[in-house]
Order: C-alpha cells, then sequence, then structure tokens
C-alpha cells in the first residue's frame, strides 16, 4: 500500500478550485453542467476516499435541476476537498466521511476470518486478526505517527503499521517469538516506515530510552493485547502475565503496565485494548470489564466498547463438539465474543 504524496493531491484540487470558482460565476445551468462533464476526468488524479466524493458531487451537479442546486453542490466540493491537500488513502479526513465505509463506528465487530495478507500468519497461539488494528489506527492516527504494542506476539499491530505508513515499538517477552516475529518484520520493513521489536518485560523496559533512541518524545497511540490471564500460557518466565498465580497479581501487574504506557502517551491520544473474559471454578470471570476499569481508573476517558466475534481459534479448533458438551453439562456458554475498549488521554 503506497502512500500519495502531498504535491500529486495539491496539484488537481488546485484546478478543481479554480474550476469550482467559475462555476459559482457562472447562470446558466446547461453550461454549468457542460463544464462539469468536462471536468470529471480532474477526479481521476484524487486518491481514494477522494475521489469518490468528487464524482458524487460532479454527479449531482450534473443532476441538479437549477442554478441554485448546481451551486449548492459546486459548493459542497470545496468544502470537502478544502482541507484535503494531504490526503491519502491511509488518512482520515472527517470532511470525507461519507465516502469511509471501511471504518466502524458501531459497537458489534463481526469481522470474519483473520487478513492474511502482506505477511499476517496464523502461526501464533495467542494473535489477534490485523482488522482491530486497522480500524483503530485508520480512525485515530495519521500517517508516522508512532504506535506503541506492549504485548507484540507475532507482530500484528507493528505489520499493519508498516502497510499503513506508520512507526511502531513493540515489546516482547518471549525469546523464541521475538526472533520470529523480528525477522517477519524487518523482511517487510518499507522506507519512510520503523519497526523497533524489544525483547523485555513492559514492566521494566526503559520507554524513555526507547523514545530517545528513535527520536521521539511522545507516542500516539498503544494498543494493548495481553493474555487472557492463564488461559494460554506463553512462556516459564514469572514475568510473563500469563504465569500469573492469581487474578489479583495479574491485574496488579497489567495495571502497572498500562499505567506505564500511558505516561508516554500524548495528551489526546488514543489507546485499545482487546482482551476476553475467563472461565474458572464454575463460574465466569468478567477479565475484560476488570482491566476495562484498571484502565478507567488511570484517568482514562472510555470512547469505545466493542463486541467482536470470535473465529475458529487455535485452542477450540477441531474441537467444536467438544466445548458443546462441556458447555451443555456445566452450564456455561462457550466464548464466541472479546472486546475492543478504546480510551483517550484527557
Amino acid at each position: 500500500m503506497s502512500i500519495t504524496s502531498e504535491n500529486t493531491i495539491a496539484e488537481p484540487l488546485k484546478r478543481l478550485h479554480v474550476l469550482c470558482e467559475s462555476l459559482l460565476a457562472e447562470g446558466d445551468l446547461n453550461k454549468i453542467k457542460e463544464e462539469t462533464a468536462n471536468a470529471v476526468r480532474l477526479a481521476d488524479d484524487a486518491p481514494e476516499p477522494l475521489k469518490s466524493v468528487i464524482l458524487d458531487h460532479m454527479n449531482r451537479i450534473l443532476g441538479s435541476r437549477g442554478v441554485d442546486r448546481a451551486h449548492y453542490y459546486v459548493k459542497s466540493v470545496m468544502k470537502d476537498t478544502g482541507n484535503s491537500g494531504k490526503s491519502s488513502s491511509l488518512e482520515f479526513n472527517i470532511n470525507l466521511w461519507k465516502a469511509y465505509d471501511e471504518i466502524r463506528t458501531d459497537s458489534l465487530w463481526i469481522l470474519g476470518k483473520r487478513d492474511r495478507e502482506a505477511g499476517h500468519k496464523g502461526w501464533y497461539w495467542g494473535n489477534f486478526v490485523p482488522q482491530i488494528p486497522h480500524q483503530l489506527m485508520m480512525r485515530y492516527t495519521r500517517t508516522s505517527d508512532w504506535i506503541l504494542d506492549p504485548f507484540c506476539g507475532s507482530g500484528t499491530t507493528l505489520i499493519e503499521a508498516i502497510r499503513m505508513g506508520r512507526n511502531s515499538v513493540g515489546i516482547e517477552i518471549n525469546p523464541e517469538v521475538f526472533s520470529r516475529t523480528s525477522e517477519v518484520v524487518q523482511s517487510l520493513q518499507q522506507t519512510g516506515t520503523r519497526a523497533d521489536i524489544i525483547l523485555g518485560d513492559s514492566y521494566t523496559v526503559d520507554l524513555k530510552q526507547v523514545m530517545e533512541r528513535n527520536g521521539i518524545s511522545h507516542f500516539d497511540m498503544v494498543l494493548l493485547h495481553p493474555p487472557y490471564w492463564d488461559i494460554i500460557r506463553f512462556s516459564d518466565d514469572q514475568a510473563d502475565l500469563s504465569t500469573s498465580p492469581d487474578m489479583e497479581s495479574f491485574m496488579s501487574r497489567f495495571t502497572q503496565i498500562v499505567k506505564r504506557s500511558i505516561d508516554v502517551l500524548k495528551p489526546g491520544g488514543y489507546m485499545g485494548l482487546v482482551i476476553g473474559d475467563a472461565y474458572r471454578d464454575g463460574e465466569i470471570v468478567p477479565l475484560g470489564f476488570r482491566c476495562m476499569d484498571a484502565v478507567s481508573s488511570l484517568n482514562m476517558k472510555i470512547k469505545g466498547i466493542i463486541v467482536k466475534d470470535i473465529q475458529n481459534t487455535r485452542g477450540k479448533r477441531s474441537s467444536e463438539n467438544l466445548w458443546r458438551y462441556r458447555a451443555l453439562k456445566s452450564g456455561f456458554y462457550v466464548f464466541k465474543h472479546e472486546y475492543v475498549f478504546v480510551f483517550q488521554k484527557p
């Protein structure tokens, strides 16, 4: 996925605005439509979603039945493209909001199967679908922003950041996972983006030093996909959250990692948390909401509580009947959802 240069976008927009000014000065509806039809090609050089917005307005001009209505749509073109000189298919621009069919604004995400393009593989037993970081980064970050992932795993966030022209830092505690993820990320590196993977514990890694090494003063977004307590044990390292002996220990360490992440997040920056619940001793452990409360208690605003579907996880693959039997026998429900919580730093 390439990033459209500012000059490539600005020149056709300049010509488009000159056209719009002449259309607003024209009082003959037929001439307005004729000039518009002859200028449709100006939209060809614009990136999506800007191109779709321009074409939509032009079609409305061509369908207008009066000069006033035609002028209304001409003004709409100027308004929606007025601040779009730096837009590209990788940027969210509120002026073009009608064209962003890709961005989800509802609280139920049925994302289906994992996106496997550009390095996204299913080899890791605790990964999450790349559609999640894609959605959050598209909406809340811009090209060249810096993303922090304290639970890097297979590098889903970092790979998606590279695809979208963002920079990233990931921290991974498991040496074997770190080594494999580093190879994948390095093979995908693109000119103009940086992905820094660190072997270590997010509880102790010196984030200030990491930022100094990368020449930045803050992160623009933090994405968290921690272990769901001990549902999957990712290593034997006692610093690994998945080895926490009890819920209190897990929550205490998780909260400290979140606090350290918030400290390096810019004011107004966003944090995404992907987490599910657990089942223990015959009852549901609402891990997701406990983690949500922990982040909220650190003076973070809750901007979204999203329920996302779970599809064919490695832990339950080819054992649907067994899990159904267990659920019926013990009176519980098989998890088919997890949460995506969105927070903003004041």
